[in-house]
């Protein structure tokens, strides 16, 4: 049967669309058929709301990238995000490449002016310290020759001796560059300990042919002052310098000085006024007899320039055991607080404290080639002479002057106090006992002569016996060549502390120095008729200040 053409009515007595029967078209019935929805009119208030959000995100979208660029993080864009989505659903795309990190322009800027501020100040800290340590007036010390003085050379081999010489030229009497302290200070090769040995500056010594130094100019001249003997140490500085100091001091010890160092007090004293003054930490007051009190209470203080003079040149302060101690102590004390403020940081940075510091520098010191940071090394170690690791002893001597003014050595102690120290051995106990260094033998080890000079017979074998008795060394027994009306001790000048130990013993005894200068050994007692027939046990000249304890020291804490 033939299909009727398209747009043709059904025929006759089909049954009409609606009434379930399948539609020709579609296959469903035709009343199942959800009616077609008409087209929503167009909404004015839903488009703008849809406008708002859209602008609100791109606002939020904006804000996030500020904050990320601040942070230096690179975000991807809305685009290239959807981009991105889109190229990951294809299998042979590529990645996209990785936006390189920025760091703002800001950031730059800053790290970038802290590098060249710490660059800056680093070289200018270090250039003002080469310019400091260029102010430092430089000498050679040691002879050609001088190696010969040396003992023990094998022994010392490695260590380091370093000669301290402290110089005032207002003390009195003192002309340019005379000696006040001078200490040799002892680190043995393997660097455990430090020992300081003081020597007198009038300790009696007989001085070397010299070269003549101009402690102005810190040279010397082109002249050579002859040897002298029995004359004080002092004189080897003030007349020969630094060589001759050291020259002399290594004949004495047979110690090898291989550093030098000069401070000038007076020196010492412009540089505090030139650094506006310093802080001093002093564990007990500063009371001395001559310039009063220096430093009235313990604890810090700040010196000015006067106070300062007065504080390294005090050497007669209550509690000080040895007769340098406390000076050599308060020199290296105030030299350290000096250095300390001067190679600061904001020392360094302070142009016109460094003006003013320069030229005083330059007249304070004097060494041998130490730089700023070795001196105040050295100065740090000798301001506590206390502290733990540190052991200081004094040359032993006589205790009191001869006729000459200087104090002599005591040979034999002093032999063994040098040998020692050069051979890292136990220091011998009396070097480092404040009452002992400068005093003689005890009364057991002397040798007293007992000459009988009156009209009573046997009268010196009994003052022997009895002064065995109550401790004394007794030697020859007799009579004296005359008789004389006066009782006396006669002794030489190496015998001066035993004469005044045994002047305790017997007061009618008037003390007589030996007028031969060059005489030693001598300790006679001379019993003339005036004698009283007083012997007693001796007593202990008044001498220096036991050394001090915890209890009678530190009023203060200082480090």
């Amino acid at each position: 049967m033939d299909r009727p053409a398209t747009g043709t009515r059904p025929a006759a007595g089909s049954a009409p669309a609606g009434d379930g029967s399948p539609d020709p078209v579609h296959g469903v019935p035709a009343d199942t058929r959800p009616p077609a929805e008409p087209a929503p009119d167009p909404d004015p208030e839903s488009d703008a709301a849809a406008a708002t959000r859209l602008r609100t995100q791109q606002i939020d979208e904006t804000l996030t990238r500020l904050t990320a660029a601040h942070a230096g993080l690179a975000l991807p864009s809305r685009a290239g995000a959807a981009a991105d989505a889109d190229d990951a659903d294809t299998d042979d795309a590529e990645p996209p490449a990785p936006r390189p990190r920025r760091r703002p322009a800001l950031g730059k800027l800053l790290v970038a002016a802290v590098a060249v501020l710490v660059f800056v100040t680093t070289t200018f800290g270090w250039a003002a310290k080469v310019w400091l340590d260029s102010a430092v007036r430089e000498v050679d010390v040691l002879y050609p020759e001088s190696g010969s003085a040396i003992v023990d050379a094998a022994a010392q081999e490695g260590d380091e001796n370093v000669l301290v010489v402290g110089s005032d030229v207002d003390a009195p009497g003192g002309a340019a560059g005379r000696a006040d302290t001078v200490v040799v200070a002892h680190v043995p090769a393997g660097g455990e300990g430090l020992v300081v040995v003081s020597f007198p500056s009038d300790l009696e010594i007989n001085r070397p042919p010299c070269e003549r130094w101009d402690a102005a100019s810190a040279s010397y001249r082109d002249e050579i002052v002859p040897a002298e003997a029995r004359t004080p140490l002092r004189t080897a500085y003030d007349i020969g310098g630094p060589r001759c100091v050291v020259r002399v001091v290594q004949q004495l010890s047979g110690i090898a000085v291989t550093t030098f160092v000069g401070a000038s007090l007076a020196g010492l004293a412009t540089m505090v006024d030139a650094v506006a003054g310093v802080e001093v930490c002093v564990p007990r007051p500063v009371l001395d007899t001559v310039f009063g009190p220096v430093v009235p209470d313990a604890g810090t203080s700040t010196l000015d320039g006067m106070r300062a003079r007065d504080f390294v040149r005090a050497g007669a302060v209550r509690g000080d055991p040895f007769a340098d101690y406390g000076r050599v102590e308060r020199q290296q004390q105030l030299l350290a607080a000096l250095l300390n403020t001067a190679l600061s940081d904001t020392g360094l940075l302070d142009i016109g404290r460094l003006a003013a510091l320069r030229p005083a520098l330059g007249q304070a010191l004097v060494t041998d080639g130490a730089d700023l940071d070795e001196v105040l090394a050295l100065a740090l170690s000798l301001r506590r002479l206390d502290a733990e690791g540190v052991t200081f002893a004094a040359v032993p001597t006589v205790g009191e002057v001869n006729s000459r003014g200087n104090i002599v050595l005591r040979d034999t102690d002093a032999s063994a106090l040098f040998a020692a120290v050069r051979t890292d051995s136990p220091l011998p106990a009396q070097a480092t006992d404040p009452r002992a260094a400068g005093r003689g033998s005890a009364p057991a080890d002397l040798a007293v002569e007992v000459l009988n000079a009156s009209d009573r017979s046997g009268l010196a074998g009994r003052v022997g016996e009895t002064l065995s008795s109550v401790g004394f060394g007794v030697g020859m027994v007799g009579d004296a060549e005359q008789p004389t009306a006066q009782t006396s001790i006669r002794f030489s000048p190496d015998q001066a502390a035993a004469a005044a130990i045994l002047a305790t013993a017997v007061p009618s005894a008037v003390s007589v120095p030996d007028p031969d200068p060059g005489a030693n050994g001598v300790l006679q007692l001379v019993l003339g008729r005036s004698f009283d027939d007083v012997v007693r046990a001796p007593a202990e000249p008044a001498g220096p200040a036991a050394a001090p304890t915890a209890a009678n020291r530190s009023t203060a804490a200082c480090g």
